[in-house]
């Protein structure tokens, strides 16, 4: 719970920031400048996460064809 309160304080930090270097926005256009920044940041975060993600597994997959034959064709060469 401590770490909720943490992120609420600093949700408001950066709301009452906001208000004080633009100070003819109301609280509410604030709280929902802050809230849509976080959410873009949060979009991009997963996005990322999963391009990683993406890569890893296709990495894998090619290093277990080269370790052996997946699709169960064994090719000679000779």
């Amino acid at each position: 719970m401590k770490q909720r309160g943490l992120l609420m304080a600093k949700f408001d930090e950066r709301v009452e920031a906001l208000l004080a270097k633009h100070p003819s926005l109301s609280k509410d256009e604030a709280i929902k400048i802050v809230t849509d920044k976080n959410e873009r940041k949060k979009s991009r975060r997963e996005e990322r996460n999963n391009r990683k993600n993406a890569e890893i597994v296709a990495e894998t997959t090619v290093e277990s064809e080269v370790e052996g034959d997946v699709d169960g064709d064994v090719e000679t060469t000779e």
